[in-house]
């Protein structure tokens, strides 16, 4: 396999506003994604997030399953319920995902490492 792209995509509270940021998926087990929230994410992008208000993450999505079985998302440096996923349930070449309600608050970090 190889490293692959991805979205991780909140939901204001306060607004309904969308925000879709994209991440780079390393081919590897135990490493972070990075994040970029205005264009294609890559390895030298932040492997971390600041959530810009009050949300919810409502899909993590990817286009290929790396090596990795999935992650887990955590928010200040903690896992978080219902943060832990695999990536065969979040490919978006799927009709139908689990739906995911994490809230989040601003100002919050979000980083996800793979296991």
């Amino acid at each position: 396999m190889a490293a692959s792209a991805g979205t991780i995509i909140l939901r204001d509270i306060k607004s309904n506003r969308t925000y879709s940021v994209d991440m780079y998926i390393p081919d590897a087990v135990a490493t972070l994604l990075t994040f970029n929230p205005s264009g294609l994410a890559g390895t030298s992008s932040p492997s971390d997030y600041r959530i810009p208000a009050d949300s919810v993450i409502v899909d993590i999505t990817t286009s290929t399953a790396p090596t990795a079985v999935g992650g887990t998302l955590k928010v200040n440096s903690g896992v978080v319920n219902g943060g832990v996923f695999r990536w065969a349930d979040r490919l978006n070449t799927l009709s139908k995902r689990a739906d995911l309600v994490i809230p989040v608050q601003a100002g919050s970090f979000i980083s996800v490492l793979q296991h």
